[in-house]
């Protein structure tokens, strides 16, 4: 079975099997963010954030006992290893800036819920703001496009986002409001680097994530 189709199969049992577990009240993603909560992708287990107030619940139905409950996790960058971050200067309203920083994981600004929804896309969701990972529409049509966070948009597709397993065992990420990738700008990745949508770049760890 190639990588992609299992990358399909996993989701969709992890989607059957986390559809029964019980999602805790603090810092749980709330209801307008309607889809399947996601704990791993394909062979890759996700980076549990360690947010105050997100206890590890467990269903008491016997098929979902052994599952811990969906996130929120850190999001990190394969070249720059830094990851991402709501930029807290600007986190209390739209248009947040979404950045690369020294992973922390107790910062509720780098915690992010994770969902499918029911057209097969991701959305993410910071834990801090209760906003969407979301590219920019007025600059979607050209490199350079803005990654901000947004209120909850209904249809939103550029908060939608596909994850694409590549051989070198990590994801490249897409939204279908785009044929561009998310990148992180620029070739030093410090503190501060802010993410964008960019051409595929072949080999461009700028672009890997997770």
């Amino acid at each position: 079975m190639t990588k992609m189709k299992r990358l399909m199969v996993t989701v969709a049992a992890t989607a059957g099997l986390l559809g029964l577990v019980a999602v805790p009240q603090a810092g749980a993603a709330p209801a307008d963010g309607k889809g399947t909560a996601v704990t791993s992708i394909g062979d890759l287990k996700l980076r549990p954030a360690k947010v105050a107030g997100v206890q590890q619940k467990k269903s008491t139905n016997t098929m979902a006992a052994a599952a811990v409950d969906p996130g929120p996790y850190l999001i990190e960058s394969v070249a720059f290893g830094r990851c991402w971050d709501a930029d807290l200067n600007t986190i209390n309203a739209n248009g947040t800036k979404v950045q690369l920083w020294d992973c922390n994981d107790t910062a509720a600004n780098q915690a992010w819920w994770l969902t499918q929804n029911p057209e097969g896309y991701f959305r993410f969701q910071n834990y801090q703001s209760g906003r969407y990972l979301d590219a920019d529409a007025n600059s979607i049509g050209k490199n350079g496009t803005k990654i901000q966070l947004w209120d909850f948009q209904a249809g939103g597709k550029n908060q939608w986002w596909s994850l694409t397993e590549i051989p070198e065992g990590y994801l490249r990420q897409q939204t279908p409001a785009s044929p561009r990738y998310l990148t992180a700008e620029g070739s030093v990745g410090g503190n501060g680097t802010r993410l964008q949508l960019w051409d595929f770049i072949a080999g461009g760890k700028s672009q890997w994530w997770f």
